[in-house]
């Protein structure tokens, strides 16, 4: 006897770890660092409320429920997710649960219908039943991690009505489960006993259907959102490149013009003419560029990003320093370095205002990029006041107030990176934040080396 429940505990560990396992895996936990702690403590506390069950014979809907309750308090006490993917989350487990009974269930009505008390508590052939138990709940397990995404980035309103769709599922699972399984043997047929029962697993099959279904309009949502986001980016890349160049063409005009203006005033002083001379000065400093063309690489864009940030800098009084070796084949087009260094050196100048001037120290902005091997290296290092702000994912957010039309910079760097199958590698530190872009170099005729 003492074997027979001991097996039962053991079961019961084993059940409540793959659940776990599931809970955490989809799920994020307030504060990692007590993972182990929370995911022993959720293990051993649900083993104990099942067993407790088992051992009392409690029915199968009244320990459902009991596990759900505390599978709810469990996961709103210790992971940050919304309210939607905690109930969506808690409501998974239940499910495995009920359906590996049904089909368990299924197996036994199959093999031995005359002798179903046998896979029971305390019955011959509970040790099989338990073991067709934990096979299922294992493969529902794989099923659910590998069809699931992250509900949270549906719609709200989809994300409700797929929450309140899994609760009534799982009342009305439950409902057929509890009837097979309390069911008097001899007051119903084996035929419609087996009736029941598919029907039971077919609310399975619709119910995984659905899942499937929630998994492709996700996907389907955020690839549109993703390419609205692209969308967005790139025209503001378009504009931005379109503006640089074009006062880095007005300067150069300006330096054209730059001699002429020389001889003028050289005649002036010539004939005396001093009056005349300051109102022409005057005339000419009112149409003097605020920037001046100090930055020439080869690259017309990368000469005009330079320049336009440079004397941002400058009026900031920020220290701003470059080196720039360019490769035979430049491997992004005008508008993508655009995008990447644009965004890069808006950040690094927006961070040093930010910064608490000394009067010994200033900030400081560092850019170069060069060919490292088969990879054309952009780097972009500034100071920093230190503060930053992190995503549940761990990856840096915006710290600017209005992020529904900012802070898209660094995943614009990010995506322009990977579609060119670089990427871009990020360094936030006390004093300092560097961002290391890598291109694949191309070769004559066009491709990566």
């Amino acid at each position: 006897m003492l074997l027979i429940y001991l097996w039962e505990i053991f079961v019961n560990l084993i059940e409540n770890t793959i659940v776990a396992y599931l809970l955490f895996h989809r799920l994020t936990l307030r504060n990692s660092k007590y993972y182990i702690a929370m995911f022993t403590s959720f293990v051993l506390f649900s083993s104990i409320l099942v067993s407790y069950c088992n051992f009392h014979q409690i029915n199968t809907t009244a320990t459902l429920l009991a596990l759900f309750l505390f599978r709810m308090i469990f996961v709103f006490l210790c992971f940050r997710n919304t309210f939607s993917e905690k109930t969506f989350t808690c409501c998974l487990p239940s499910f495995m649960s009920i359906f590996a009974d049904q089909i368990t269930y299924t197996i036994a009505l199959i093999v031995s219908a005359s002798n179903l008390s046998s896979f029971d508590f305390l019955g011959d052939n509970r040790v099989v039943s338990t073991l067709l138990f934990l096979l299922f709940i294992f493969l529902f397990m794989i099923a659910f991690l590998h069809i699931l995404n992250d509900i949270s980035s549906l719609p709200k309103k989809f994300d409700v009505f797929v929450v309140i769709t899994t609760v009534i599922a799982l009342f009305v699972s439950t409902f057929f489960l509890n009837i097979i399984v309390e069911l008097d043997t001899d007051k119903l047929p084996m035929k419609y006993r087996i009736q029941l029962n598919s029907i039971s697993i077919f609310i399975l099959f619709v119910f995984l259907a659905m899942l499937f279904l929630i998994q492709i309009i996700s996907k389907s949502y955020q690839e549109n959102i993703k390419l609205a986001e692209q969308i967005h980016m790139y025209e503001k890349n378009r504009e931005r490149s379109k503006t640089i160049l074009q006062s880095a063409k007005s300067l150069q005009k300006w330096k054209h013009d730059y001699s002429n203006h020389l001889a003028v005033i050289h005649e002036l002083i010539k004939a005396g003419s001093y009056h005349q001379l300051s109102q022409y000065v005057s005339e000419q400093r009112e149409s003097l560029p605020q920037s001046f063309p100090i930055v020439s690489t080869g690259h017309p864009v990368i000469d005009a990003i330079l320049t336009n940030k440079y004397a941002i800098a400058q009026s900031e009084h920020i220290s701003f320093m470059y080196s720039v070796i360019l490769p035979e084949h430049f491997p992004i087009n005008d508008i993508e370095i655009t995008g990447i260094l644009g965004n890069l050196l808006d950040n690094s100048i927006e961070a040093c205002t930010k910064i608490e001037r000394k009067t010994d120290t200033h900030p400081q902005i560092n850019v170069f990029l060069k060919p490292q091997r088969s990879m054309y290296h952009i780097h972009v290092e500034n100071s920093s006041s230190g503060n930053y702000r992190y995503k549940l994912n761990g990856q840096l957010d915006s710290t600017k107030t209005d992020q529904k039309n900012h802070g898209k910079g660094l995943t614009n760097v990010r995506e322009i990176a990977e579609r060119n199958s670089g990427f871009c590698n990020i360094t936030a530190e006390k004093d300092s934040f560097t961002a290391d872009v890598y291109i694949p170099l191309l070769t004559e005729r066009g491709k990566s080396l």
